[in-house]
């Protein structure tokens, strides 16, 4: 990216230096190669949520990372000439008999000096943080117009007294909507090919939310869920992320699902009264304000402090913006194909910018679409426009909707299989005697491409035996499974029938005498079709087919 970190008049480049793009320095400035960045957000953000970013600088193979920070060599190696053993420091402590600073003066309040110093623009404002190689920024959306931003950082590495080193520029695009971030997952039990969207009937589906809600913005909101299966059975409106529905018809069909926030609105809170100071040196502690756009030369300083972090935030409307001057300069800034270029975003100061129809269907269309979360998602782009927050009859709560569609299909599948019959005899032969047992099975619903059978001991635990065979076409569904015995005993026998859509199972036991033949209670042992139960067993079946 151009650079965008040069503008700041109270910056110390003497001890923050500006390379520009193809200098030798870069070449060497990590021992033993490149660091490269890995950088990530959480967005898409609900306006009015906390965003967050991450980095985690990645070193060369030959070096690795302590638990207290530190790199050192990973291996006894040879870099330009110098041999480096294992587990030495890549870079000795140096002095620290000093007091650090931030790019802009500010000091960094740490136990010990920083490693590292990030500092990430966007929205016409900076943040400085001094941290490890892992790095994040959390901070706030109010207030800022629905849209696509680009989040740009600088690293810099503590090299010696008063120095640091660039080590290059990275950015990460995020984006801030009006429009509740979620995903729908769909799932049935027995489902034999996962995400395929095709279900069978007289069979319930679960459909479960997952918010993408990672700041708890919505942690105290009234949210429903009402849903639309598309099977004209009505609507449904719950607050449970996870409801149930079964198709009692075969066919195509689009559930749909629309969720409402009610958010309560914190300028409805009753107002702190605190005694106010004159601004001065911030403490250990620190604390976090939000420091207003200042037209003037000097921008108001705030630093805050948490979890072990420095952070300094500081508008940025004293930034030197000579786009000329910028062409020539600026842009020569980042390191050889350190990062990706992003084009610059347009400023979010701007309330004036309408929201064209296209932009405001793209936003649409993406809320509707199920949401991989995942910090590295490419982000939609939308155009920046403002969010209705507050309804004219109601000013204490925050309306929020989401939306999402997908199509389905609903076909036939096996839904009931039986053992109608069970027959025994004994078959001599020159080795021994074996006990034949046939099994007469029937289905319904859809034909069966597959049939499984799994003897198990007494207990219905250890298999004994498993024999899978292909079904041949035919007109109706009956087969006949023949199993041989040797030895006396109480056998539990599960039978399940799969195709290319469903599974279905059942279940009997038998006693087996080699002496007197089989024994059970009536010719149909037990007949259980497709029970909960009988689901059950049938899935540790057709685990060992």
């Amino acid at each position: 990216p151009k650079n965008r970190f040069t503008r700041y008049p109270s910056w110390n480049t003497k001890m923050y230096p500006i390379w520009k793009d193809g200098d030798p320095q870069y070449k060497d400035s990590w021992k033993g190669g490149r660091v490269t960045f890995n950088v990530g957000n959480d967005s898409p953000t609900l306006t009015g949520a906390k965003v967050t970013f991450t980095i985690d600088l990645e070193f060369p193979h030959n070096q690795k990372v302590q638990p207290n920070g530190d790199v050192v060599w990973a291996e006894d190696c040879i870099v330009n000439g110098t041999k480096h053993r294992e587990s030495e420091p890549v870079y000795p402590t140096q002095n620290t008999d000093w007091e650090a600073v931030f790019p802009d003066g500010t000091p960094v309040k740490k136990d010990k000096k920083p490693s590292y110093v990030f500092v990430w623009k966007t929205w016409g404002q900076y943040w400085q943080v001094a941290d490890d190689s892992s790095s994040s920024l959390t901070i706030g959306t109010d207030d800022i117009p629905l849209g696509s931003y680009t989040m740009d950082i600088v690293i810099y590495h503590y090299r010696s007294k008063e120095k640091f080193i660039p080590l290059g520029y990275a950015s990460t695009q995020f984006s801030i909507t009006d429009q509740i971030p979620f995903a729908v997952s769909l799932d049935q039990v027995n489902d034999i090919v996962a995400g395929d969207m095709r279900f069978v009937q007289n069979r319930a589906i679960a459909f479960t939310i997952t918010l993408h809600d990672p700041s708890e913005y919505l942690s105290n909101a009234d949210i429903t869920f009402n849903w639309d299966f598309g099977d004209e059975s009505g609507a449904l409106i719950s607050r449970e992320l996870t409801v149930t529905h079964t198709y009692i018809n075969s066919g195509s069909f689009r559930p749909q699902v629309v969720i409402q926030a009610v958010i309560p609105d914190k300028a409805c809170d009753p107002p702190v009264y605190t005694s106010t100071k004159a601004p001065g040196p911030p403490t250990d502690q620190g604390t976090t304000v939000k420091a207003p756009a200042l037209a003037s030369a000097v921008p108001l300083l705030v630093s805050t402090k948490a979890t072990g972090l420095n952070v300094n935030m500081v508008p940025s409307d004293t930034e030197e913006d000579n786009t000329e001057d910028e062409a020539s300069t600026a842009s020569t800034t980042q390191p050889a194909q350190e990062a990706p270029t992003v084009a610059k975003t347009p400023s979010p100061i701007n309330h004036d910018m309408p929201a064209d129809s296209e932009a405001r269907t793209r936003l649409a269309a993406g809320a509707k679409r199920t949401v991989t979360l995942t910090g590295k998602a490419a982000v939609v782009v939308v155009a920046k426009r403002d969010a209705d927050d507050k309804p004219s009859d109601d000013d204490c709560v925050i309306y929020r909707y989401g939306s999402f569609c997908t199509g389905i299909e609903v076909v036939e599948g096996i839904e009931k299989v039986e053992i109608v019959q069970m027959d025994n005899a004994v078959m001599a032969t020159p080795e021994m005697d074996k006990n034949v047992l046939d099994i007469t099975v029937t289905c319904q619903g859809s034909l069966p491409k597959e049939v499984c059978s799994v003897i198990l001991d007494a207990e219905c635990l250890r298999p004994i035996h498993t024999a899978c065979n292909m079904v041949e076409p035919s007109n109706e569904c009956q087969l006949v499974l023949r199993h041989f015995f040797n030895d006396s005993g109480v056998y539990c026998i599960n039978v399940s029938m799969a195709n290319d859509v469903s599974l279905a199972a059942t279940s009997t036991k038998v006693n087996v005498d080699m002496g007197s033949g089989l024994s059970s209670p009536g010719t149909i042992a037990m007949v259980l079709g497709v029970l909960v139960l009988v689901l059950a067993v049938g899935i540790v079946a057709y685990s060992y087919k």
